[in-house]
């Protein structure tokens, strides 16, 4: 943008992160795509002023891990805001998520907005229901990570702005940072990336049945054990018509089997883990070919699965809690521990499995135009506004 001056009027804005996740994860695919949409002028009147972050490389040396953290990266973060602000090169710091929010310099001379994603890792609770208790978040943390979350208020009191990917976030945002400014910014998708014209279906040659996908990780959060339950405890000729399809780290961890021996203990058979390192169009396969998508999760930051879902136009039973319920159509959401409600739901998926003449699922045509109000177009107009509140 050129002003009457001829004066190159746009902004510029660093984006800052630690290791560089891939896109394949959900703060990953957060931030790729907020580096795509400014690398193709989708924010108007801003641009790229360059990415600071570093390559995650295996190594088995914790102090090495701590150090490139809490050390050598910070460093090189301030150096580099320093450089940008002495040089007039840049307006504006974005750390990318709440998890590398010690990279907020003591003194920065360029203001910093922090995306939220979620608060239930500083600030765990343990969800009560009627059946379970539920830990969201590290409720007995080490000593290496107490000081790496106290690291990450420090920083989070230090931005100047917060930008919440969720109602949910913002109000955690202004219940324990009262002092710094937040506004709610939902996260964008490329719709057109999930519309399954746009997409070739590999030949995966899924089980003649039900088959129903499940996409998230081991967390007791995600609660695993809870949806084993409920598809044991279904009339034998639904469980041995319907095939779940998991995708994601199935690893046993905090006090939890794996999701292969969790299967096992329900004799759960049909039952298939495809692991956490497939292909885009691999997991576009699974949503066009299976009936649903199971998401029972209690917690979520911004809860990428059911909306992916929904743009692909496919049926989504969602717990009602935040923050995926927000993303969901008024009064679609399931109880979270209703156990008769989710057999219920299951169930009617079931039921127009059978009852379709067509070999394939249907789309779900008015899910796809509800999964609209989550289009990067609206993102970027957002950003575009929360950016100019801070550099006017």
């Amino acid at each position: 943008m050129v002003g009457m001056s001829g004066v190159n009027m746009t902004k510029r804005v660093l984006l800052v992160r630690g290791g560089s996740l891939g896109r394949n994860t959900g703060l990953g695919a957060a931030h790729y795509n907020l580096v795509d949409m400014l690398e193709a002028g989708k924010i108007t009147g801003w641009e790229l002023a360059g990415i600071c972050e570093y390559p995650l490389a295996k190594t088995n040396n914790p102090f090495s891990r701590v150090w490139n953290r809490w050390v050598s990266h910070p460093r090189r973060v301030a150096k580099r805001i320093a450089n940008l602000a002495l040089n007039n090169q840049c307006d504006l710091v974005h750390i990318t998520d709440q998890e590398q929010a010690h990279l907020v310099p003591n003194n920065s001379q360029l203001p910093v907005v922090i995306t939220i994603h979620d608060l239930f890792h500083l600030y765990p609770e343990k969800l009560a229901f009627s059946t379970e208790t539920i830990d969201v978040g590290e409720m007995n943390p080490g000593l290496i990570r107490k000081r790496d979350l106290n690291k990450l208020r420090h920083g989070i009191n230090l931005a100047d702005y917060l930008f919440c990917n969720s109602r949910h976030s913002l109000q955690a945002a202004k219940n324990n940072f009262s002092s710094v400014e937040s506004i709610c910014i939902p996260m964008g998708l490329d719709l057109a990336k999930y519309h399954p014209d746009n997409n070739q279906v590999l030949d995966l040659s899924l089980p003649q049945a039900c088959n129903l996908l499940v996409v998230g990780s081991n967390d007791p959060r995600k609660r695993m054990q809870f949806l084993c339950k409920i598809i044991a405890n279904l009339p034998d000729r639904i469980r041995d018509g319907i095939h779940i399809h998991h995708v994601g780290n199935s690893a046993g961890g905090y006090g939890l089997p794996s999701i292969h021996e969790m299967a096992k203990s329900y004799q759960l058979e049909n039952w298939t883990i495809h692991g956490s390192s497939v292909s885009d169009e691999y997991l576009m396969t699974l949503r066009i070919n299976c009936e649903a998508l199971l998401f029972p999760s209690v917690s979520e930051g911004f809860g990428y699965p059911p909306i992916e879902a929904m743009a692909a136009g496919m049926k989504v039973l969602c717990a009602d809690l935040p923050s995926h319920n927000e993303l969901m159509p008024s009064c679609s959401c399931i109880p979270p521990d209703d156990i008769d409600a989710w057999t219920a739901a299951i169930t009617e998926v079931f039921s127009q499995y059978e009852a379709r003449k067509s070999a394939s699922p249907e789309r779900q045509l008015d899910l796809m135009e509800h999964a609209k109000k989550f289009d990067n177009t609206l993102f970027c107009q957002r950003l575009t506004d929360g950016y100019n509140s801070i550099v006017s």
